[in-house]
């Protein structure tokens, strides 16, 4: 079995790995290092955390990259079908 990824592996880690990083970084979003290091320890957040109303939840920032991921697609395969695409 090769261990080098396919392009849609890599895109899926990208994707996944910002979801990741978004809600573990959610409850700490709009605090300061002193803060976190008084509420978390001088290791930081390293496990989810209880952020809008539940733990490892998303925020906007991940709806938005996805919208974004989709509309790439949308576009990818609008151009692939039809010959329409404008990737500005």
């Amino acid at each position: 079995m090769s261990s080098i990824l396919t392009l849609q592996e890599r895109f899926t880690g990208c994707l996944l790995g910002g979801a990741v990083g978004d809600a573990l970084g959610a409850p700490v979003e709009f605090m300061s290092r002193q803060r976190i290091f008084q509420q978390f320890g001088s290791q930081g957040i390293g496990e989810y955390a209880p952020a809008l109303g539940g733990l490892g939840v998303i925020t906007d920032d991940t709806q938005m990259t996805l919208f974004a991921a989709e509309g790439l697609l949308r576009a990818d395969v609008c151009g692939s079908l039809r010959g329409i695409y404008h990737p500005p």
